[in-house]
């Protein structure tokens, strides 16, 4: 379904009621939010089926962040992650959804975190898997060189840092997003492919070279997690540890997986759901 929401239609998909009902019992179960990765190469759809079982525990909100998937784009085209996290705040009011649940995953998490530090008193718990608060490019090619040698650090420069168009994306998506996990990855394709969106978020000067919410980490009021998989080449483990190290210790959670890449469900699900399913319901 559809909703208009800063001025352009955003895509949603609802799984599970907010209320649980058992006999004569009813609970109320917090909303959880799903915010997808890879801005126009990916949308929701990444996160279904694998994440439709938690809906004993939430009501899942799937979203198509502007400009991806099934959403119309942002207004005047103006790619920004400040913008998709003012989007999800705007929309659970719209439809009524307080203190929710936030998990996002790569570009999702950075979402997420915008979302943590610029509207700390929205969400009710956050998860921030495979992101980063900050770019520091030399320790992804540091990964890049250990996984994949001197070919795919000269591709993730070019896609990352020296050109950052549609081709060197396209480019980097066949040489490089092969080494994102431990574990072979065979996915039939189920996301929408949006350009558009893809260089807005990759361009130089783009969404993803702007953001940084490092120095605002402390802002964050919420109980956090951070997941992270030692093998992550795109994210790497030290991006998380400069986010552990700055949220609040008494709100951080931090769960490393020392077998696992980029998106740990991929690579390690029984353990990532388990710690997944116990942020949500531990209170």
């Amino acid at each position: 379904m559809k909703i208009e929401v800063r001025g352009k239609k955003l895509f949603f998909d609802v799984l599970g009621g907010e209320l649980g009902i058992d006999g004569a019992e009813i609970t109320e179960k917090p909303t959880l939010i799903l915010l997808h990765g890879g801005p126009g190469g990916s949308d929701h759809t990444v996160y279904r089926p694998i994440f439709d079982h938690l809906a004993d525990v939430a009501q899942i909100i799937f979203l198509d962040m502007a400009g991806c998937g099934r959403s119309e784009p942002p207004v005047n085209n103006e790619y920004s992650i400040e913008s998709w996290a003012d989007d999800v705040v705007e929309l659970c009011r719209l439809l009524g959804i307080k203190k929710p649940i936030v998990l996002g995953n790569s570009a999702g998490g950075m979402v997420a975190g915008y979302i943590a530090t610029r509207h700390p008193d929205f969400p009710g718990k956050v998860v921030l898997a495979s992101t980063q608060s900050r770019i520091i490019h030399e320790r992804s090619l540091e990964m890049f060189q250990k996984l994949g040698g001197d070919k795919a650090v000269e591709c993730a420069k070019r896609a990352l840092i020296d050109v950052c168009t549609f081709e060197s994306i396209v480019e980097f998506s066949e040489v490089c997003m092969t080494l994102y996990n431990t574990t072979p990855q065979i996915h039939a394709r189920t996301s929408i492919l949006r350009p558009e969106a893809v260089v807005g978020f990759h361009e130089k000067g783009g969404a993803w070279h702007r953001m940084n919410f490092y120095d605002d980490l402390p802002k964050i009021t919420c109980p956090v997690m951070v997941m992270v998989g030692d093998y992550d080449p795109i994210t790497p483990v030290a991006d998380s540890e400069d986010m552990v190290e700055r949220i609040r210790p008494d709100l951080v959670r931090y769960e490393r997986f020392s077998n696992s890449g980029h998106s740990v469900w991929r690579d390690e699900p029984e353990r990532a759901f388990r710690v997944i399913r116990e942020f949500i319901t531990l209170s």
